[in-house]
């Protein structure tokens, strides 16, 4: 599952630990302080994570770091979403709220996040500082 930043595979971990976190509390009455830690937990994922993602993407040269960051901004309504129910009173579904993040573990960590691996392990910075006129030459 590395993406070859240990910064960025710890951040995953945290997702991998709310798995597990949620995984005792499926099928379970009575089980809102747990869930909403989890939630709590996944908050700070897509507030921190996200961000710090996008930046080392763009400093490594990722020429498709905007539609990664579109994914992201669609996973952090969903997230802020989850977070409105729950403290408008609406029940927070176990089931569900796994079932997004092992999707999102799935679908994005060890798909999407793994083609910007090659450009963390050889950034291509030059690409972002250098100007070149239309003939190649640097300015």
């Amino acid at each position: 599952m590395s993406v070859g930043s240990s910064e960025l595979d710890g951040h995953h971990r945290m997702i991998i630990d709310c798995l597990n976190d949620l995984h005792p509390l499926l099928g379970k009455e009575g089980r809102e302080t747990g869930l909403r830690e989890v939630l709590g937990r996944l908050e700070e994922f897509v507030l921190v994570h996200f961000s710090e993602e996008e930046q080392a993407m763009r400093k490594a040269g990722y020429p498709d770091w905007r539609a990664h960051k579109q994914q992201h901004d669609a996973m952090f309504d969903v997230v802020l979403n989850l977070i409105s129910d729950v403290e408008h009173g609406r029940r927070l579904d176990a089931q569900h709220l796994f079932d997004l993040i092992y999707d999102w573990l799935l679908r994005h960590i060890l798909g999407e996040d793994k083609k910007y691996q090659p450009y963390l392990e050889h950034p291509h910075a030059e690409s972002d500082s250098t100007w070149h006129r239309s003939s190649g030459r640097l300015y």
